[in-house]
């Protein structure tokens, strides 16, 4: 695992890098996905600033949770179609949140998370990446979730379930370390 920091082909010379240091965590449950979440600790190269200041382009989020319609972006190098290859190239792309009720109605209370999991759903195809969202009339992205997992990967009608940021800032001890917006 890597941090890679600019640079938008995974085989960019000019992006920075930094070895892993990942810290998962010990409740992870393979079968229901809870859990799915881990804290990569990355060397900032030199010369770079990343602070938590307005201006900054994604912050963390604060206690609140994504909202039902909430019309969020995901990004990242996953494979665009089931058991395909991982891309070598940034992709982005919508999704829209759903409530727990809406996600076991589509999905099945066995394939949907568990109530009060840290996990939320939503509509729109995942990209192995994060979930930010942005209000209305703000420059601001917010990081909200992680993908853990979908049904029907890459395809824009099927819903993906997300892990839940927020719920781990607030349930964990590592929010203190690191902050929020």
């Amino acid at each position: 695992m890597f941090a890679q920091i600019g640079g938008h082909q995974l085989n960019d010379s000019t992006a920075d890098r930094s070895n892993r240091r990942d810290t998962p965590l010990r409740s992870y449950n393979p079968v229901t996905m809870v859990g799915d979440i881990a804290l990569l600790r990355a060397e900032l190269p030199t010369g770079r600033r990343f602070e938590s200041d307005p201006q900054t382009p994604l912050r963390l989020p604060d206690d609140s949770k994504a909202a039902n319609g909430e019309l969020c972006y995901i990004f990242g190098y996953g494979s665009d179609s089931y058991d395909g290859p991982i891309s070598q190239t940034l992709h982005y792309g919508t999704v829209i949140a759903l409530d727990l009720d809406s996600c076991i109605g589509m999905m099945g209370a066995v394939v949907a998370p568990p109530p009060d999991s840290g996990m939320f759903c939503a509509i729109g195809g995942d990209s192995g990446g994060g979930y930010v969202c942005r209000a209305p009339f703000s420059t601001q992205f917010v990081l909200r979730g992680v993908i853990s997992y979908g049904v029907g990967c890459g395809a824009t009608a099927h819903r993906g379930v997300y892990t839940d940021v927020a719920y781990y800032l607030r349930n964990y001890p590592i929010g203190s370390l690191i902050g929020t917006a």
